[in-house]
This record gives C-alpha cells, structure tokens and sequence, in this order.
C-alpha cells in the first residue's frame, strides 16, 4: 500500500470538500484522512510536499492518433511568414515514408496563403506531403500525394494542392490509413506521453474517417494497455452494424454535421458576416441524420456528432430531443463543439438531457475583439458563443476537452480559459472549470461510480499540482508535479 500525504486532496464533490492524505492499494483509493495516520501504518509513505491534489485531468474531445502522428511531423504554429512554413517542413523526418505538417494558420502569416503545389514539390519531389489548416477542415498536398490518392473525382487541371469539404477529407484518409501497425502504435504511444505529461489519466479518442472506415479502431482496442493513460474510444464512422459488431457503447465522434468557422463551412442560421452570401454547409440531410440517431438510439448507443454552427446544432437537436421524447433514455448524447448557440437552443438540451462537450481553448485562440469569431460572424452572434456560464446555469451534462490536435492538449490552459472567457457573462468558476475536466468528464463516459473524484473505492487517478488551482492568478501555468495512473506513480519534475 502507498501513503500519500502533505498535500491538499481536493475531493471534487464540492468546493471545500478536502483532505490532507489518501491510502492507496493496487489501482484503488481505499482511504482517506484529514489528519497524517499513525506511523504503525503499514504502507510506504510519499511526501507530496504540500502539493495540491485533483482527480487525473480528462480530455473527452481528441484525435489523439492524429495528434500524435502530426506531433512526429511539423508544427508549424510557430512559423510568421511562409518561407519560416517551408524550413520546418524542409527539415521535418517522414513517418512510414510521409510527411506531416499541422496547426498551419494562413491567418497567421503576411502572405495570407497556404504553400502551392509547386512550391511543396520543390522540397519533396518523391515523399507524399500533408499540411493541415490549425482546424482540420482543409489542406494541401504536393503532386505525389496527388497522384497517389484514389480520388473519386478527378482533380482540376489547375489543381494547386489546397482542398477542403470531402476532398480534405479523403486526402487526410489515405495518409492516415497508409501506415503500417508499428507506425500507429507509435503515434498512440506519443499521445499518451504528452496526455501523461500535461496531467491527462483518460482521454477520449476518436478513430475512423467519419463514414464506414473504422482504420485501426481493433489494433488500438486491442493494445490498451500499451498505455500509461486509458484511451477511451469512439468508432468515428456512421455504420451502426459494425459498430455493434465491434461492442462498442458509443458512435460517433466528428461525424460532421458541418464544417468551421475559419474554413466558412460551419452551417449558419444567417449567412457570414465577411461573406453575405454563404450560409456555410449541412453536411447531411434531416432525412439522412433522423434515422441514422433513431435507429443508434434504439440500439443503446451514446451518440457523439461534430456541430459548431447554429444551423447544425438545430438540425442535430431536433433529432436528439424527438428520440428522448419518443424513447427516453439515459445515453447522454453529445453535440462536440457546440459554439454558437441561442437560448431556446440550450433549453432543448436541457430538456432532451443531451451533454455538451466543449473547447474552453476555441476561445482563448478565437474570441475576443477583431478575431476570428468576430470576422465572420459579427458581434452579435460572438457573444453567443462558447457559452459556459448559460449551459452551466441549465443543468447539462458539459465536459472539456481540447479537440486535440486543434488546440493543445492541456487541461490547464483549458481551465484558465473557461474561468477567462472573452464574455465575462459565460465565465465559469475555477471549481466549475475544473470539473469539465474531472467529475463531469467521467459522467460522460458513465464512469462516475469510479473516475472523475477523490474518494474510497475510486481508482487512484490523480494529478499532483505545485499550486491551486482554486485560487491561482496563472492556472494556465502551474507546474504538474506528478501523474498517479491507477495507483503508479510518474514524476514529471
């Protein structure tokens, strides 16, 4: 048995709710004490030197096989003009024979533009190339990729190497199915180090193209614990029949309801503030998403759809609450994103009890005055976005998660960016924002009998911080001391 004590365990029941020492044996919290146990304990004792203890951080929102793949590629965050674009990619080493690049920000650069065709065949004339827009949602590829990529419609002729809508996602899924096993256990593995190292215990990840290819959903499943952290799945494709057949609880993931922001393919009630004419895209019809979450629904699986527009919540919304109406059930369905809202939108959530799962960092990297949200949707409908505070107030189910490769995986960047939102109106408490990564990510996953708080019986999941985060002025930055993975201990000073 091991004694952990001299910190502060905050239990995550409630706001003063702590204790001073835990006893742990194997995997489990069996208990705790508000005052140092005698030394006739027989266990061995760590001195957590007045660390403050919460439960192992959650991320319920990542693609963390791409995350990890993209992580032994390029990030090109840092790069400020596009020749900075080109030397990282110039000296980036191939992953099974391609190369990646990610968190690329046309934005972000004086020449507003993604690298051509040309200019990517220039440095990699032999070696298929992807770079990926910082949101997913659109890309460029070289003429070797081009021509390898079974297109099912034949490119234009004066193709120059940037796609988006199905073509980005086609392209992204031959490169992601073309490696070998090796390949992609070594990307979960480099995943779950950086989960592990910004104080993640569980994370959710989403596996397959968001149609009918589930990739390598068996291998991972199958190799779990070649992990330090649990990989908690979801079957990202729209075939319920092999998705029962896999025994899988859960559908879904970023099966698209529609596009982004950046990319003006985020389905809107009214059109684009930059762009008059576009109202972005619905990926799929009422017709096409009222039997694919009916007949889900009626076969017990929790639900998980990718929606950022007011168009798309409403149309997924109208599904979720007409199935709770018809068949009321405890699945807790999630709308993933879930940006731009109203507030007749929120109630029907609460009504149809359907969970939320947010990006506190969309914020932090998007809102505010003359940013992105605020280009092309206008004032108005910006302050209608990300809206914590009012889900909160409503009683549903709301969890944090990174959308991991899109914004970083990081908890506490997260959190400070819920309790700092743009609109003071929809900040949340630090305790509130910590539990859309502890007590609340657990209820997601229907694990809140054994995960997500400090208390006998739990599993010993925690992270060990050098300062509170209930009263931090920098929770962005506190140091992470220790991860305790089912009772195994991993020191990251």
């Amino acid at each position: 048995m091991i004694l952990l004590y001299n910190a502060v365990f905050h239990k995550m029941t409630s706001v003063d709710d702590i204790c001073n020492a835990i006893l742990i044996d194997g995997e489990k919290i069996v208990k705790l004490y508000s005052e140092l146990p005698p030394d006739n304990l027989s266990a061995t004792r760590i001195d957590l030197n007045k660390a403050h203890v919460y439960p192992g951080f959650i991320d319920t929102h990542t693609h963390s096989f791409e995350g990890g793949l993209y992580s032994l590629g390029a990030d090109l965050a840092p790069a400020e003009n596009l020749r900075d674009v080109l030397d990282i990619l110039s000296q980036t080493q191939a992953v099974s024979g391609k190369i990646f690049g990610y968190h690329f920000d046309e934005n972000n650069i004086p020449e507003k533009r993604f690298p051509t065709i040309s200019e990517l065949d220039m440095l990699f004339p032999d070696k298929p190339v992807l770079l990926r827009r910082v949101d997913g949602h659109s890309c460029v590829i070289n003429s070797c990729a081009a021509k390898s990529i079974p297109w099912d419609q034949k490119l234009p002729s004066d193709f120059n190497g940037y796609l988006k809508r199905r073509a980005n996602g086609r392209a992204t899924n031959w490169f992601h199915r073309n490696l070998d096993d090796q390949a992609i256990i070594k990307a979960y593995g480099k995943a779950a180090q950086i989960a592990l190292k910004t104080g993640h215990t569980a994370v959710h990840t989403m596996i397959g193209d968001a149609h009918a290819d589930i990739k390598h959903f068996n291998l991972i499943k199958d190799n779990l614990n070649l992990f330090p952290v649990d990989f908690i799945l979801y079957p990202q494709i729209t075939d319920i029949d092999l998705v029962l057949k896999l025994g899988s609880p859960r559908i879904g993931g970023c099966i698209l309801a529609d596009g982004s922001f950046g990319s003006h393919t985020a389905a809107l009630l009214e059109p684009y503030a930059d762009d008059p004419d576009n109202y972005g895209i619905l990926y799929h019809t009422d017709e096409f998403w009222e039997s694919f979450i009916t007949r889900a629904h009626n076969h017990n699986l929790q639900i998980a759809i990718h929606c950022i527009g007011d168009a798309a919540i409403s149309q997924i919304l109208r599904c979720y609450h007409q199935v709770q109406k018809d068949n009321p059930k405890d699945l807790r369905h999630e709308i993933i994103h879930n940006e731009l809202t109203s507030d007749q939108m929120l109630d029907r959530m609460a009504e149809a009890d359907i969970s939320s799962v947010m990006q506190p960092l969309f914020d932090r990297l998007w809102g505010g005055d003359d940013n992105l949200y605020e280009k092309v949707l206008g004032k108005e409908r910006t302050s209608r976005t990300n809206r914590l505070r009012s889900i909160l107030n409503r009683g549903i189910l709301t969890t944090g998660g990174s959308d991991w490769y899109v914004t970083e995986m990081n908890a506490l960047k997260g959190i400070d960016a819920a309790v700092r939102i743009h609109n003071p109106a929809e900040a949340i408490s630090p305790f509130e924002a910590v539990s859309l990564y502890t007590s609340q990510a657990a209820r997601l996953s229907f694990d809140e009998d054994r995960t997500g708080m400090i208390l006998p019986g739990y599993q010993a999941d925690l992270t060990c911080l050098a300062e509170d985060i209930l009263s931090s002025s920098q929770i962005h930055s506190i140091k992470i001391r220790k991860v305790i993975k089912r009772g195994e201990i991993f020191d990251l000073e």
